[in-house]
């Protein structure tokens, strides 16, 4: 056994940013597309403009999404990873909740120590 390992591989959780991001903004998109036809407000038609434009997202709104992650998370991710007060675009939701719930991942698989 020339490699010099005692046979047990530890295995690296990579927080999944990526997938936990696209499944904020979809959410995020279709819950604003929603209110707007509600309240008959005009939005932006393309996903990208609407994902960069100023609207107001209040942060009930953000929480309600959150059991999208349940999909792709281990854990269960509490109203604590979003920002009391809201956002003032989609993206800046997506950025916030994504790097508080890196914070609960790391916490989840490391006991808080970064690797």
């Amino acid at each position: 056994m020339g490699s010099g390992t005692t046979g047990h591989a530890t295995r690296i959780q990579v927080y999944p940013a990526i997938h936990v991001a696209s499944a904020l903004k979809r959410e995020l998109i279709d819950s604003i597309r929603a209110i707007a036809r509600r309240n008959g407000m005009v939005v932006p038609k393309n996903d990208g403009s609407l994902v960069a434009a100023n609207v107001e997202i209040d942060s009930l709104s953000v929480i309600e999404i959150l059991c999208v992650l349940d999909e792709i998370l281990p854990f269960e991710v509490g109203e604590s990873v979003v920002r009391a007060g809201g956002y003032g675009s989609i993206q800046e939701a997506v950025d916030d909740v994504t790097a508080s719930v890196e914070k609960e991942w790391i916490n989840h698989h490391h006991g808080g120590v970064r690797t």
